[in-house]
């Protein structure tokens, strides 16, 4: 309805000019109240939709925001402020003043005077910079600050995130990074790293004293190998790639060898951004591979050489024989002096064990040293530990001074236990410490003593038949019984008979008489059985010479029968009575000794003599196994 309409009056209550004149003006001040009020209106919808605009962007700005009035109060603050506080908003907006949350005195007084030029000298004071602040649990925070003034008031606005996280790693990182350098500072080597095209970004010292010159940005190939291209050895591609490359090269400025290991340094997006070189000297230990490695071809040469003379030889050392089975023996020699592993040696007795033994010792890296030859056999068990390995003064009753063992006696070279078998397995116990590089404790003493033989054992033994019956600990067998050798008998390799007769007569036959066989000689010894092999062969030429006539003790076609009878046929010849009655003692002993395959101590016990007795005749008769 038109506000006119309300304000009807009677004619008759006033003159009509006057009354209209006071209806007019009336209207028109209402009118003006009315449009004014509409204004107000709408521009308070206005303000009040702005200030929701405001209060949401204040609100959510992402970091802590506050207002500070010119008296330093905080008036408002959002809720990522009052979350960085530890507190509600209510607690802070118009209750606590600023400098109030400031944790250090420094940052207190540098921040008051920054609020006061804002205000009386603008652009005065920084817009950003870093302090701590004290939340209201006490804890300082590390924060990054943006603040400026509200245009047309006397306010500050300031938005603050927290960093104290970021600080931490900041400084973890340059803690890692000051240990690094450390590192690579006290590292002997030489460290760089490179752009992807070859630029020099950094240098240790080490390798900027090396090449005596400033190199940073300059190109490495050029700066650190003087080289006018990259250098052919380089394997930037791989590093480039992402992975880590490995090197060994010859450095052309000093000449001497190095190991290069470069590794990418990655960036933003696992991008490869630098490489990073680390050189380590190995020009000794290089240098020794180098040598060993010629000395190893000169030696394999050399090896190839003699295995192929092998071949057409007719001896090795002191063994003779170019039977198909001794060669075989002398490529078994071979490859046993080309390690320290145990050697074991099987044959029967007589066949020439002690002679392989030693052949593998001259071939091996301790020819120069002992080589010590023991029968076991001939010890008496009481005994034996202290042979082995010696005992200190005062030990026992009779122990006057201290006494080294065989195994101190062949300390860095070969002892040979020949007739292993002979030991007892409480013995055994004993040398299986020894053989596992456990040392040895001499009798009497307290010192365990380090070792460093070679032991080469042999038996004409059944070693497994030995386990069988609980005689051999299995633990030593397979300690020694790692690098076998069989030596065949003489019957199995009757083509090495004529060899063995002319260097056995060439050996014992200067100046004393016969040194040739005639035919049909040659075809008796190849027709004998021959069961004390080559030293039995090697006696029956000895009684050749001395007695000019070819005598196998009675068995000219003899086999390996342990019967208890023993013909003996005996061809005198012209001599004294003693001569003879020595002849006679000695074909007699070296008969028995073949009988029982050179086994002593039946042999005493036959001739019903001590053990001690027997060995003293054979040296006196030189029957010496």
């Amino acid at each position: 309805m038109d506000i006119t309409d309300t304000a009807q009056v009677p004619s008759e209550a006033a003159p009509s000019g006057l009354l209209h004149d006071n209806i007019t003006g009336m209207l028109k001040d209402l009118e003006g109240f009315v449009t004014d009020a509409g204004v107000q209106m709408r521009l308070a919808q206005t303000l009040s939709h702005r200030e929701a605009q405001y209060r949401s962007i204040f609100e959510n700005t992402g970091a802590g925001t506050i207002i500070i009035e010119k008296d330093t109060t905080i008036s408002m603050a959002n809720a990522g402020f009052a979350a960085m506080l530890g507190c509600g908003k209510e607690e802070i907006e118009g209750k606590i003043k600023w400098p109030a949350l400031i944790a250090e005195a420094a940052d207190r007084e540098k921040m008051l005077r920054f609020h006061e030029l804002r205000r009386t000298r603008p652009n005065a004071a920084p817009l950003e910079y870093e302090f701590k602040l004290l939340d209201i649990t006490g804890q300082k925070k590390d924060i990054w600050l943006r603040i400026d003034m509200i245009s047309g008031t006397d306010r500050s606005v300031a938005s603050l995130f927290d960093i104290t996280q970021l600080k931490k790693t900041e400084r973890n990182l340059r803690a890692s990074e000051a240990k690094l350098s450390g590192l690579l500072e006290a590292f002997g080597g030489f460290t760089y790293t490179c752009t992807p095209d070859l630029n020099i970004t950094f240098l240790n010292k080490t390798l900027q004293r090396f090449i005596g010159r400033e190199g940073l940005g300059r190109r490495c190939h050029q700066v650190i190998y003087n080289q006018e291209q990259p250098c052919a050895w380089c394997h930037r591609d791989i590093a480039l790639g992402g992975e880590t490359a490995k090197q060994e090269f010859l450095n052309p400025v000093d000449g001497r060898w190095y190991y290069a290991i470069s590794s990418p340094v990655f960036g933003a997006g696992e991008k490869v951004i630098e490489t990073q070189t680390v050189l380590i000297d190995i020009h000794e230990r290089k240098q020794a591979e180098l040598n060993l490695k010629e000395k190893e071809a000169s030696l394999k040469k050399e090896n190839l050489r003699l295995r192929a003379a092998i071949k057409d030889r007719y001896r090795f050392g002191d063994i003779v024989g170019k039977s198909p089975a001794m060669q075989k023996v002398y490529e078994l020699i071979l490859r046993a002096a080309g390690t320290d592993a145990s050697v074991i040696i099987y044959g029967e007795s007589g066949t020439g064990k002690e002679l392989v033994a030693r052949a593998i010792h001259q071939l091996s890296d301790r020819s120069t040293l002992r080589f010590v030859p023991v029968n076991c056999g001939a010890i008496p068990q009481n005994l034996m530990e202290s042979e082995f390995f010696g005992y200190k003064r005062g030990a026992f009753t009779g122990a006057a001074q201290d006494k080294p063992g065989l195994f101190e006696h062949a300390d860095g070279g070969t002892l040979f236990l020949d007739e292993i078998g002979e030991i007892r397995e409480e013995m055994q116990v004993k040398l299986l410490r020894v053989l596992e590089g456990s040392g040895f404790t001499p009798i009497g003493g307290l010192e365990v003593k380090p070792t460093n033989v070679r032991v080469i054992s042999a038996t004409n033994k059944n070693l497994v038949q030995l386990l069988d019956k609980g005689v051999m600990r299995e633990d030593f067998f397979y300690r020694v019984h790692i690098f076998p050798i069989a030596l065949p008998p003489l019957r199995e390799r009757k083509e090495d008979i004529p060899l063995l007769a002319e260097h056995f007569l060439a050996k014992h036959g200067r100046g004393r008489g016969a040194t040739t066989l005639r035919g049909h000689e040659i075809e008796a010894l190849i027709n004998h059985d021959w069961p004390g092999n080559v030293r039995e062969l090697e006696n029956t030429l000895q009684r050749y010479i001395n007695l000019n006539s070819l005598d196998f003790m009675g068995f000219p076609n003899r086999t390996t029968d342990t019967g208890a009878g023993l013909p003996l046929q005996y061809y005198p010849v012209e001599q004294s009575l003693r001569s003879a009655a020595q002849a006679f003692e000695k074909a007699y002993l070296s008969s028995l000794l073949n009988k029982y395959q050179w086994n002593r101590t039946k042999v005493a016990a036959v001739l019903g003599i001590e053990r001690k007795t027997l060995y003293l005749k054979m040296k006196v008769l030189g029957l010496q196994g």
